[in-house]
């Protein structure tokens, strides 16, 4: 497994999940693109476009030290090593719409927003990739904070004329392959007593 490919693979996943979520609604001429969201880059419409602008460390980042890790081998023995901690983050993403008119644009993102909303935790076949261990869980979260001046700003930076867009975050861990030999625990002492 090779987990610094979850970055890549996070934003696969949201884009399987709104091409499904498209599908099943019926939408199956709708592509789903994660490239920059720029006109030269679309290349057929409805496009919609999930565009990881920002990658953030969590707010509670601290300074990270070895955590002791306890699990099992295949014959059932505990094993326990130091391992580094985890590194969390945020990424951020914008979701824009590229449509043969704005109705159709605002419909599919209409279906983006309660795609998200129905799928705020993304587990098990639902992540893609070989990045995720089996029992990790991604939250993906509205930016709430994000308004018209980012807005603004995002498509400005861009050089592109302004859209309506979505913002969304999703948490997420790295985690180190570094590890500690295997860590013997004394489980008994005998002393003896001489006189």
């Amino acid at each position: 497994m090779s987990q610094f490919e979850v970055i890549r693979d996070l934003g696969e996943t949201i884009k399987e999940l709104l091409k499904e979520s498209f599908k099943s609604a019926g939408f199956t001429t709708v592509a789903v693109s994660t490239d920059r969201p720029k006109k030269d880059n679309i290349k057929t419409l409805p496009m919609v476009n999930v565009y990881l602008y920002h990658l953030a460390f969590q707010q509670n980042y601290r300074e990270r030290t070895e955590a002791l890790v306890s699990t099992h081998d295949k014959q059932g023995n505990i094993i326990e090593f130091y391992q580094d901690a985890p590194c969390y983050m945020n990424a951020h993403y914008a979701v824009s719409v590229w449509g043969n008119a704005p109705a159709e644009e605002s419909l599919l993102l209409g279906l983006v927003v309660k795609t998200l909303l129905e799928h705020t935790i993304m587990t098990g076949a639902e992540l893609k990739g070989d990045s995720f261990y089996p029992d990790d869980k991604v939250n993906v979260f509205p930016n709430l904070q994000a308004d018209h001046n980012d807005l603004m700003s995002f498509w400005r930076a861009l050089n592109e004329e302004i859209r309506p867009a979505l913002f969304y975050y999703a948490k997420f861990r790295i985690e180190s392959d570094r590890r500690s030999s295997e860590i013997r625990r004394v489980i008994g002492k005998e002393i003896a007593v001489n006189r």
